[in-house]
């Protein structure tokens, strides 16, 4: 982690290494379900963490570069998509059908799928951003739902909270939003925290970006990233990856609070 804080254009180059690696893989074989969810997970996890990142802080500095950037990103998650799908109506005829809303027939997905379910989600949720609002990514905004609330419904506590964070982000840009979102979200919020034990800093920043800029509450904005950036990311190994990226995007957040923020 001291290389991701001193060089961050190291950690870059080696996860695009290892994207590589495991694409290279899928072109020689794309009829292993793990393989293409290695694949989605590395081509999601690499495009939010590196040119998302990139794209949010370049859009305000050079509005067109910016916008390159995202076409870029988007390109990554509609492969991470593709793989994701893949995986999944490989291992179970009746997905495609069932994810495209054509089917009421879910597929008896298990523990061993989470995985699949929570990427495939993130791969679709970082498509429908950096497409900029194009409706035919925005459009499939429900399938996001269907795969977060069915792996909640497998093992909620799975993987440290991670589920219930991406379903603080979800609740607040769900097509069908229920009149006490705001509510909904915080709850996800401490499940996210607690199933952490705290040592994680996504939920902090999600709330964050998701409520706090969108009910403008500057004051409840500040207190959760200062809260995010006071945490010991010594505490989980497992996570320092992703900890040292939240904390990164939580500095920058409250550098550039003035253009969140109107009043």
């Amino acid at each position: 982690m001291i290389i991701l804080q001193q060089k961050p254009e190291w950690a870059k180059g080696g996860y695009h290494y290892y994207v590589g690696r495991i694409e290279n893989k899928l072109s020689k074989n794309q009829e292993d379900p793990e393989l293409l969810q290695k694949g989605c997970q590395a081509l999601t996890q690499y495009t939010f963490g590196f040119i998302m990142e990139e794209a949010d802080r370049l859009i305000m500095t050079d509005y067109n570069d910016g916008k390159i950037l995202y076409v870029e990103a988007n390109k990554y998650f509609s492969q991470a998509v593709e793989y994701g799908n893949q995986s999944l109506s490989i291992t179970y005829g009746e997905y495609d059908s069932w994810i495209s809303n054509q089917s009421n027939q879910m597929p008896k997905f298990d523990k061993s799928d989470i995985p699949k379910l929570y990427w495939t989600a993130a791969a679709y949720g970082g498509a429908i951003k950096s497409s900029r609002a194009n409706p035919e990514w925005v459009v499939l905004l429900p399938r996001v739902g269907s795969l977060l609330e069915t792996a909640l419904s497998i093992d909620p506590d799975w993987n440290k909270g991670a589920l219930y964070s991406a379903m603080i982000s979800f609740t607040m840009n769900r097509h069908d939003p229920p009149d006490d979102k705001e509510i909904i979200a915080k709850e996800y919020f401490e499940k996210a925290v607690t199933a952490s034990k705290g040592h994680d800093l996504g939920p902090y920043v999600t709330m964050a970006e998701s409520v706090a800029i969108k009910t403008q509450n500057r004051n409840e904005f500040t207190n959760l990233l200062y809260k995010a950036l006071n945490i010991d990311m010594k505490e989980d190994k497992d996570i320092s990856l992703a900890n040292q990226i939240n904390r990164n995007r939580a500095q920058w957040l409250l550098d550039n609070i003035d253009e969140f923020f109107y009043e």
